[in-house]
């Protein structure tokens, strides 16, 4: 199983950055259609904080976007991976927001997270961190 970091749906609504979004949206458009990716509650909430204050998106905007999104393998946030989270945090020095989706993808069974916020190769609590945006 693979989770989603925020960065990716940003990236396929983004048009500043076209080869990201041509990457981002292929990802997305194999996501819709695959069991194997996963996102959270909280990614769909910091998608739509950043497409209303960094890509001035109206709410109508941002509601026809998470309902596409939402059809991606969508979990909600559960009150004890904040514990996890802390911990996760504590053990890789990395921004809390972060650790809390990794905590996520570890209580959904994901071997790795692509995200470009975590680096590239490293593994945290035994799933590896990959940026789709560089070449492999």
């Amino acid at each position: 199983m693979i989770f989603l970091d925020t960065n990716i749906l940003v990236y396929a609504v983004d048009g500043k950055y076209p080869v990201k979004q041509d990457v981002a949206r292929k990802i997305v458009s194999s996501a819709l259609d695959s069991e194997k990716f996963v996102i959270s509650a909280q990614v769909l909430n910091e998608f739509s904080n950043i497409a209303i204050l960094k890509l001035g998106m109206v709410i109508g905007e941002v509601r026809d976007f998470i309902s596409i999104f939402r059809r991606i393998r969508t979990v909600p946030l559960e009150p004890e991976w904040t514990d996890r989270a802390l911990s996760i945090k504590d053990a890789y020095r990395i921004q809390f927001f972060y650790s809390l989706l990794l905590a996520a993808a570890e209580a959904n069974g994901c071997d790795e997270i692509w995200t470009e916020d975590l680096n590239d190769g490293q593994f945290y609590c035994g799933i590896k961190a990959a940026n789709p945006f560089v070449a492999h």
